[in-house]
């Protein structure tokens, strides 16, 4: 099992650690374990997270059903 700290799993994901620490503390989608004072992810919950997270960006608009 592989373990990151908080910096190399917002390196591995792609985006900032203020977005990282965002996703964890305030919109929970992620829950790391705690060893001491460090959070530590496993590449599994960072794969799962990942395949979860939509991009950047406003979505698509959907264009209205015809009256």
């Amino acid at each position: 099992m592989k373990l990151y700290g908080t910096e190399k799993a917002a390196e591995y994901l792609g985006m900032s650690l203020a977005a990282l620490k965002y996703h964890v503390h305030v919109a929970h989608n992620i829950s790391p374990q705690k060893i001491g004072k460090a959070l530590v992810f496993t590449q599994e919950q960072l794969d799962e997270f990942q395949s979860t997270r939509r991009g950047p960006g406003r979505p698509p608009k959907q264009e209205e059903p015809n009256k």
